[in-house]
């Protein structure tokens, strides 16, 4: 995690086109490594001072910084490039005023050709003691219609590589809400498979993302925070032959290691990370642990049973389909 000065910005930013769910206002660098997302301060402070918790840090996009939004520093968002699939702002749509703050961040739609994307909003209270009645109202209908209130979570949106015509298919919080908890793992398996890959490829995924979603069960498990309205964010190859790729490229970085003689280093461990030349890493997928503008730290309060609910339905529900 990076320290508490101000980002100092790129020269050219653009609108993030991979969000899944409703982050309004998100923007990217021009290589598409970070996110700037606008944000409040209690936000800012999780980030700061998820250093004391690297347990948790682990699952935390990584933190770059902040950036002053609409100053005389900030540069000005590039117009979408042809046939990259970024949307821009209708002239005549409403100006919303961005927070003052962005939070700037690794992104993980990075090193990805066609990333497939999906958000699940986690804990069936997703207010925090902060939030107004009225909010606590609304929410808490939301709540008792979805599987939020049944199962600790819900699909916020997702993106799925069609490959037909070359287009994504997305799919809005509204697709999210008609689950319950009976049928919820259709909503994971048309993330899963219904896209370009094989069935035996889309379950290696959820393998995955099992395992993954199980590591963060046993730090949450041991940790005293609380997260309301929280996500959780999988992202995953949808090119085939990127996916393809990408597990090769695991493969002889494994081989690679194991054949090396004790106390040798690899040498790609070395490598200038900087290096501006250097392509973005393939992966097959990633997870991380999101949107922390409700969050805090609690010693001495136990652990978060409320987002705990959810991480262990996302954990059967991928354990279902892999």
């Amino acid at each position: 995690m990076s320290g508490n000065s101000q980002f100092i910005a790129p020269p050219l930013i653009k609108r993030f086109s991979h969000a899944a769910a409703g982050h309004d206002g998100v923007l990217r660098d021009e290589s598409g490594a970070l996110i700037i997302k606008p944000c409040l301060p209690k936000e800012v402070d999780f980030y700061q001072s998820a250093a004391s918790h690297p347990e948790f840090a682990k699952w935390m996009p990584t933190f770059m910084g902040t950036l002053q939004l609409n100053s005389p520093a900030t540069p000005p968002v590039a117009p979408p490039a042809a046939g990259q699939g970024e949307t821009s702002t209708p002239s005549n749509a409403p100006a919303k005023k961005p927070l003052e703050i962005s939070i700037v961040l690794s992104n993980l739609t990075y090193g990805f050709a066609k990333p497939c994307v999906l958000d699940v909003k986690l804990g069936g209270q997703l207010w925090d003691d902060d939030a107004p009645l009225e909010k606590r109202a609304r929410l808490d209908e939301v709540a008792d219609k979805t599987t939020s209130r049944s199962l600790g979570m819900r699909i916020a949106g997702m993106k799925v590589w069609k490959g037909e015509n070359k287009e994504y298919q997305v799919y809005d919080k509204n697709y999210g809400r008609q689950f319950t908890a009976d049928n919820a793992v259709d909503g994971f398996k048309e993330f899963l498979f219904s896209g370009t890959l094989s069935e035996e490829q889309s379950k290696l995924v959820a393998k995955r993302f099992a395992d993954k979603v199980a590591e963060i069960q046993a730090v949450l498990e041991n940790q005293e925070s609380r997260m309301y309205s929280a996500s959780l964010l999988f992202v995953y190859e949808g090119d085939v032959d990127a996916f393809d790729q990408a597990l090769q490229i695991e493969k002889e970085k494994a081989a690679s290691k194991g054949t090396l003689a004790e106390g040798e280093e690899d040498e790609d461990e070395d490598e200038d990370d900087d290096d501006e030349n250097k392509p973005p890493p393939k992966k097959v997928e990633d997870l991380k642990i999101i949107d922390f503008a409700h969050a805090t730290w609690t010693p001495g309060e136990g652990p978060d049973l409320n987002a705990l609910q959810g991480v262990k339905s996302v954990l059967s529900l991928y354990k279902q389909l892999s």
